[in-house]
């Protein structure tokens, strides 16, 4: 009888990375025929509680903990896969739950979507260092989600220990009719939750200068907003600089309406400037419909969006080159659709669901293999 895996994350909602990834992962390993059972550790339903502590929250540790030892007693799992994150106050709670594991003898794989683990190396608090020191170096290994990212905890795990498993999406079956728009009827997009670290902001001055070229592209935002307070602020800018004709911000979308809105587009730019960004589902987003893509340098972004090949890695801090990499883009439509098509291509060989699948079934193998040597 082949024996569960514990699995310890949160699915949607709200609706992020961290969170759209352990419904991914229980998928898979459903494709994999891996039996698995999930704890979910929901602290926060709305994505304005994202990254807060509350009362209510931390009422709700003791009760993760005794359920995490009830699954333990009731199930015997082979091991877990834990979602750890990387705030303090969060992190502290993820490593009382693995001193739990370690406890009851069960091994764990830390699986990293957040960055800035290194910075914790340094605590002047000695207790502090020790217990996350030891909560993750006494992993069986970890999964992140980028090469590049194995820096950001290889102190605590070594490279050999990690294993980089890209995230990977559903792949749309109608393949996206090939652009022949003109200048004159170019949309640009940004797609991401409405938040300053997101760069909505600087997707909005990109937008004022590049009309001053080329008037009549369009820039289209879409997302949930942090706050109402943030989306007025917005709507104030884009107002007060005369964007109103041309910059459109049209809220969430989802589903069928995401899709539409994707096969509208003639480029995407996400100009992120989140320090703790690591991979960006959006960019895997558009390269599946063809889109070429202008991003940040962040996180796992540069392996992603491949610079001069499927899109640009832009610096959000530097607007005038930001703004001369999209008006290459807009003049050149043999050049968008080169790029959307390299993007489409390295979508479906390293980014899709069936991809994410089989690179899944790798990363078992390969901790699986560390579990009984």
């Amino acid at each position: 009888m082949i024996k569960k895996i514990m699995v310890v994350g949160q699915l949607p909602p709200p609706v992020h990375g961290s969170n759209v990834m352990t419904e991914r992962l229980m998928e898979a390993l459903r494709k994999n025929g891996r039996p698995a059972i999930i704890v979910e550790k929901t602290f926060s339903r709305q994505l304005h509680e994202v990254g807060k502590w509350s009362l209510g929250k931390l009422f709700k540790v003791p009760s993760l903990y005794r359920t995490i030892g009830d699954v333990i007693t009731e199930e015997e799992p082979e091991y877990c896969i834990y979602f750890i994150t990387v705030g303090m106050t969060s992190l502290l709670v993820d490593c009382l739950m693995l001193s739990k594991l370690r406890k009851e003898n069960v091994p764990y794989i830390l699986y990293f979507h957040g960055m800035g683990y290194r910075k914790y190396e340094g605590l002047s608090i000695p207790f502090l260092n020790d217990f996350i020191r030891k909560s993750i170096s006494s992993a069986l290994g970890g999964i992140v989600l980028g090469e590049g990212l194995k820096a950001d905890v290889n102190h605590y795990i070594s490279n050999d220990k990690l294993y980089v498993l890209p995230n990977g999406i559903p792949a749309k079956t109608e393949a996206p009719a090939e652009r022949e728009k003109s200048q004159k009827d170019i949309n640009i997009i940004f797609l991401s939750n409405l938040i300053p670290s997101k760069g909505p902001k600087v997707f909005i001055a990109m937008a004022n200068e590049v009309m001053k070229k080329a008037p009549n592209v369009r820039f289209i935002l879409a997302g949930r907003p942090a706050s109402e307070k943030y989306l007025a602020e917005l709507k104030s800018y884009i107002r007060n600089n005369g964007l109103e004709k041309n910059v459109r911000i049209i809220g969430p979308v989802y589903g069928e309406e995401k899709d539409r809105f994707l096969k509208e587009a003639d480029l995407m730019v996400f100009p992120t400037i989140f320090n703790k960004e690591t991979f960006a589902i959006v960019n895997i987003e558009a390269m599946m419909w063809g889109i070429p893509v202008i991003s940040s340098p962040k996180g796992a972004i540069p392996e992603i969006i491949r610079d001069g090949v499927n899109g640009y890695i832009v610096d959000p801090n530097n607007l005038p080159l930001l703004v001369d990499r999209v008006l290459t883009l807009v003049r050149d439509p043999e050049l968008r659709q080169q790029m959307g098509r390299r993007g489409k291509d390295l979508f479906y060989q390293n980014y899709s669901t069936e991809a994410y699948s089989r690179n899944l079934k790798k990363a078992l193998d390969f901790f699986e293999h560390q579990l009984h040597k």
